[in-house]
């Protein structure tokens, strides 16, 4: 196959020679999606299956028409895709690196516009929190963030699959002042509003949301300085939600903790907060990943759990060159050095290729990642355990589905 079209760059922190603390961020083998088995959708109503599907998302940008988005599930026993859905992008929405707002939508998009060259790193490793959250539970809405292309000033809406935007800000002030500046829109997963942050000349954030109750109310729900918050982003966690901004957010399945990039600190586990908050040195209390774990957190596993890959292009450890390992956070103790037993051993062997982790299973068992070896991109199926084989996929639709854009959930 000619994957040298497909190649999409990977995300920040899966390469580069930089010290993490200091780069500003980015069993038994089984066969996928047996553990949850598979739960058709009705194409014909685009409808999403609760369980048993792999979710990927993957912008185009023609030259002459407006960008769309499409999200796609795809049945993880055969390839095939069970439903799809498409959303035009609104004119106003921010698209582009190029327009300086914060986005989950400009991070998706990018590197799709026409001339954009494409990379020969593999795909993008799994999604972070945030680029999940750019729809509800459904995939029925997308968020988004508008500009005012001739003031810059920016606000919050969404735009469900008919096209139809819903715009939740309210109009400029005509009053002399800062124009609005509400960027990073993200889903509450019940549907019930849009968060968001909102920035001032100070570099004061705060985070905040937007029902979608016809009266659009706004609910501060934190602030603080956001200094050496430069590429941060937002993501929701908990019951009741709480938004963290941060660089690099994913947050665990019970909604319990994340992992983030701090700048001056690396990569750090917190416990969610009770409020909303910023994610930097003098925010929340974090734990930083010990260094001799040399890890880059993928995602979480379960509740405590973290799978990891080398924090850098060269693992520490040459028995991890290019693998896998989880890291169990409820060990650790805030010291330098790894405590015993936090750190699991190699999941799949030490080899020269380039390895991407694509998806974790909803049950935390097993992993989907790219290889990538001189040109050729190839797909494997792992359990999550020390000593795998992973298992070639060699379902033809399997390339199309893991190859372009990004694997939003897998559940």
């Amino acid at each position: 196959m000619a994957v040298a079209t497909v190649l999409l760059p990977l995300v920040a922190g899966c390469g580069g020679g930089q010290d993490d603390a200091s780069r500003g961020a980015k069993g038994t083998q089984t066969t996928a999606g047996q553990q949850g088995g598979s739960k058709k959708a009705d194409q014909s109503s685009g409808g999403f299956p609760d369980r048993g599907v792999i979710v990927t998302a993957s912008c185009s940008v023609p030259a002459s028409s407006p960008a769309s988005v499409t999200v796609t599930g795809w049945d993880p026993t055969t390839w095939e895709r069970t439903v799809s859905r498409t959303f035009t992008v609104p004119a106003e929405a921010a698209v582009a690196e190029a327009d300086g707002v914060g986005s989950p939508l400009v991070e998706l998009c990018a590197d799709n516009f026409p001339g954009v060259s494409t990379s020969e790193d593999g795909p993008r490793a799994v999604a972070a929190t945030r680029l999940r959250q750019l729809f509800d539970k459904d995939f029925s809405r997308m968020a988004v963030v508008l500009i005012d292309r001739e003031t810059e000033a920016t606000g919050v809406g969404y735009v469900d699959t008919s096209g139809k935007l819903t715009k939740l800000s309210g109009e400029q002030s005509e009053d002399f002042g800062d124009v609005p500046k509400e960027e990073n829109a993200v889903f509450a997963q019940n549907g019930s509003a849009v968060w968001f942050t909102e920035t001032d000349s100070s570099d004061r954030v705060r985070i905040a949301s937007r029902s979608l109750a016809g009266d659009h109310a706004v609910t501060e729900q934190a602030g603080g300085d956001g200094s050496y918050l430069d590429e941060a982003a937002l993501a929701l966690a908990g019951d009741p939600v709480r938004g963290l901004f941060g660089k690099e957010v994913r947050i665990s399945p019970d909604g319990r903790k994340a992992t983030a990039f701090i700048t001056w600190k690396g990569y750090n586990v917190a416990d969610v907060p009770q409020r909303s908050a910023l994610l930097k040195v003098g925010g929340v209390k974090a734990t930083r990943l010990p260094y001799d774990a040399d890890c880059y957190p993928y995602g979480w596993v379960d509740g405590r759990t973290v799978l990891c890959g080398p924090r850098l292009a060269k693992a520490e450890d040459s028995k991890r060159k290019n693998s896998f390992w989880t890291l169990d956070t409820s060990r650790l103790d805030g010291t330098a050095d790894s405590p015993k037993a936090a750190v699991g051993d190699p999941i799949i062997p030490a080899t020269d290729r380039k390895n991407t982790v694509r998806a974790i299973s909803p049950d935390g068992k097993q992993l989907i990642f790219a290889s990538l070896q001189g040109t050729r991109l190839e797909f494997f199926i792992s359990a999550i355990a020390p000593g795998a084989t992973p298992k070639k996929i060699t379902a033809g639709d399997a390339d199309r589905a893991l190859s372009v854009g990004d694997v939003l959930e897998w559940r």
